[in-house]
């Protein structure tokens, strides 16, 4: 059994570091065109282009802040201007800013729901319309498991993970008509530019009190892989927990 996904167009958010880089550079590598968004992380966004146009030069680096209509708006005009289509979005961009529910002004509630889900609605919003027009397409939104169970300190992180997993529920009754599948997937807990700082969370995982620590990073990408190409049909709507706990 052969995973092709060549000349597909890939269009992943936030994917200058961490979970987002790794997706783009094993994409590049299977020959998908692959759209590589960025906000600030400029440099990281730049390299990683240089990185993966050595294997496959039929990419593109944008710009875009994923919490802004009309940014989201011109990445998707730009992506369909150059290559005419759209068939995998992976709504990857995140961010994470942790306290308790009594410590949590507004700002730091609403900063991760503007960019988490907000940012996930919005860009389902734009690129299902070339779906839509094509009658074919993958969404694949990426949640957490803590969307589910739940994270002490975490309350807008937590909270806007599962107004993704209901978002992707949601959307696949919409868009199903279309032959469009939108799926959310969990991971387990991997180290990255997101939390590589938060010294107690990894030294928990490092301990196996929760998932362990870069359990399933290539799973992760072999899997996404997979649920991207024509071999993954007829399946949407579901929530796929990719951790390692026995």
């Amino acid at each position: 059994m052969i995973v092709d996904v060549s000349n597909k167009v890939v269009v992943i958010t936030g994917s200058s570091r961490g979970i987002g880089s790794e997706l783009a550079k094993a994409f590049a590598k299977e020959k998908s065109k692959v759209v590589i968004n960025y906000f600030n992380s400029k440099d990281k966004a730049q390299k990683l282009f240089r990185e993966i146009s050595k294997c496959n030069q039929d990419c593109m680096l944008i710009k875009a802040d994923v919490t802004n209509p009309s940014d989201v708006s011109k990445m998707y005009h730009e992506v369909v201007n150059k290559y005419g289509c759209v068939d995998v979005l992976i709504n990857n961009a995140g961010v994470c800013d942790d306290n308790l529910i009594q410590m949590m002004p507004l700002e730091q509630w609403q900063k991760v729901i503007d960019v988490n889900l907000t940012g996930t609605f919005l860009c389902c919003r734009e690129f299902s319309k070339i779906m839509i027009k094509q009658k074919s397409g993958k969404i694949i939104n990426m949640a957490s498991l803590k969307g589910q169970e739940g994270a002490v300190g975490q309350i807008n992180y937590t909270a806007s993970k599962a107004g993704i997993i209901s978002l992707t529920k949601t959307l696949a009754k919409e868009l199903g008509q279309y032959n469009i599948a939108v799926n959310a997937v969990c991971p387990g807990f991997i180290v990255t530019d997101l939390n590589r700082h938060d010294k107690y969370k990894i030294e928990i995982a490092e301990n196996k009190s929760i998932l362990p620590i870069n359990s399933n990073l290539n799973e992760l990408m072999n899997f996404i892989i997979y649920i991207s190409s024509n071999l993954f049909i007829g399946i949407s709507g579901r929530v796929f927990n990719l951790d390692s706990r026995l």
